[in-house]
């Protein structure tokens, strides 16, 4: 099913004065708070008022399914929000663009794999795009090594798949710690409102992403430097042990 079979599909008809937030997380099994924020992120346009009310309809029914459906495919909301139309992306020269388009047919699960970690995308038209620019120009600079760029592509996607895990268990465990270590805990209640909450959250995802990427950047380094140049003298020690033993072979 494409993505515009998943936001069209027909969803029950709901009743003619709509959905409340409540109304509408318990027909999709997803909470309010998850409701806001896809609104946040402009997954999902925002409902009607009614006085004081905010009623949703139908159409916001086959919006929330269609990304749920895309989540249980395994893609994050970045790729969503690039596969919806959402994020806009990056603008690539036409070389790289080409070469998009020439991955997406040549090599499908290549660029089904790149999409779902949200390193690039595909427009309403079917073109291919960037998404994310710096790990696919990350990628594509391994030609210095006389890497092909189908190769480079491939070690990024292994790259993410193993690092995927790894995040998961890095975010929640620093997001619990800078919770508890944090002098004024985010509250609920009422006296917080959806809007300090949202901006509460997007303050805690930069502080977490950002510590987290620049450690790792550290940690990296130091490893690199430590044992980069030993594995390749020992890649090179083990070509040339391989090329003698043959000539001795050969008498």
């Amino acid at each position: 099913m494409t993505i515009d079979q998943m936001t069209t599909a027909a969803a029950p008809a709901g009743g003619p004065a709509g959905y409340t937030v409540e109304e509408l997380a318990r027909k999709v099994g997803m909470s309010p708070r998850n409701i806001r924020a896809h609104q946040a992120r402009r997954l999902l346009a925002p409902p009607v008022r009614r006085g004081r009310v905010a009623l949703y309809d139908d159409s916001h029914v086959r919006r929330l399914d269609a990304i749920l459906a895309l989540q249980r495919q395994g893609f994050n909301l970045v790729s969503i929000e690039a596969m919806l139309g959402v994020r806009a992306g990056d603008e690539a020269p036409d070389g790289l663009t080409a070469m998009l388009q020439r991955l997406a047919a040549d090599r499908p699960a290549l660029a089904h794999a790149l999409t779902r970690h949200g390193v690039i995308g595909r427009a309403a038209d079917g073109t291919v795009r960037t998404v994310r620019p710096r790990p696919l120009r990350a990628a594509l600079e391994l030609h210095r090594l006389r890497m092909g760029t189908v190769p480079a592509l491939q070690t990024l996607s292994e790259v993410l798949d193993s690092l995927r895990p790894i995040a998961d268990e890095l975010v929640a465990a620093v997001t619990a710690r800078m919770l508890a270590l944090s002098p004024e805990p985010v509250r609920g209640g009422s006296r917080a409102s959806w809007s300090d909450l949202d901006r509460e959250t997007l303050l805690l995802t930069q502080g977490v992403v950002g510590i987290l990427t620049e450690a790792f950047r550290l940690a990296v380094e130091n490893q690199a430097e430590a044992h980069v140049a030993e594995l390749l003298e020992n890649h090179l020690d083990a070509g040339v042990c391989l090329e003698d033993s043959t000539l001795i072979d050969n008498g």
